[in-house]
């Protein structure tokens, strides 16, 4: 008898991942994603085998930054830092492994929810996008077995920007009027010690058509009427390094991941 190698693939696939639910501790649950990206990257699913083995090191991180006394439930519920609130107007990009019927942009509607084939309607604002991640997860159960959901952000809704890296409050921030940078910079706390000031990263074009450019805010502290204070626009991303950053590119590739997933203590972050 002749088994398709895909087909052996996606039931070995099924099986790891429902074993996930039964997993008591971070490690088995990250040696179990270990597993599943090995399979996926023997079959040329690179992108989904490299979503695993994240899953899989970001486990691993809150183990060895476990405290002695808590247990480790506690610590995979906790949320590390701030984390990106869906809110009104807000456009998602929703999808389902292996379902291609199901991967569509969803807007979140004034009543706060969205529509989602199945499961209608899913209560959206206000939570974090893991946060929906998994209600939608829990509700596509009723149909479809271990659902592997991935939400990303696509586009901001209202006039907001996101601010990162080494100011005293990240997050994401509303603008009332005209903002320059320096104003959104003192919004999020101001900079901390360790700010590069004069490797200020701005990242106009939004989610979707992303392009970087530096700023010496350096300049501007000095000057506050310089060229280099901006006057920021719907979208834009600020990210203010604790180092110089010289390839824009490639810290556009490491750092957009996760801010549309909307995780703003990523890995990928502390490199810069």
């Amino acid at each position: 008898m002749v088994i398709d190698k895909r087909f052996f693939c996606l039931f070995l696939i099924l099986i790891l991942i429902g074993s996930l639910g039964w997993a008591e501790s971070l490690e088995e649950r990250a040696r179990q994603h270990y597993k599943v990206g090995n399979i996926y990257y023997e079959h040329g699913l690179c992108q989904e085998a490299e979503r695993e083995f994240r899953k899989a090191l970001e486990l691993l991180e809150k183990k060895e930054k476990l405290p002695r006394g808590i247990k480790e439930e506690e610590i995979v519920k906790e949320q590390e830092g701030p984390q990106y609130v869906v809110g009104i107007g807000d456009i998602l990009s929703i999808s389902v492994w292996e379902n291609p019927d199901l991967t569509q942009d969803v807007i979140v509607r004034p009543d706060g929810k969205i529509s989602f084939p199945l499961i209608d309607e899913v209560q959206a604002a206000g939570l974090t996008i893991s946060e929906l991640d998994r209600r939608i997860t829990n509700k596509l159960k009723e149909y479809i077995r271990f659902p592997d959901v991935s939400i990303s952000l696509k586009k901001m809704g209202g006039r907001k920007v996101i601010i990162l890296g080494q100011v005293r409050s990240p997050g994401v921030y509303s603008l009332s009027g005209s903002c320059t940078l320096l104003e959104a910079i003192a919004l999020a706390g101001g900079f901390t010690n360790d700010a590069v000031t004069s490797s200020v990263i701005v990242i106009k074009g939004g989610l979707a058509n992303p392009k970087a450019e530096r700023i010496n805010l350096a300049r501007a502290i000095r000057k506050p009427q310089s060229k280099q204070n901006i006057v920021l626009e719907s979208e834009d991303i600020i990210f203010v390094p604790k180092k110089f950053i010289a390839n824009l590119n490639y810290f556009l590739k490491q750092i957009l991941d996760p801010i549309s997933r909307g995780i703003y203590t990523a890995t990928e972050f502390k490199n810069w």
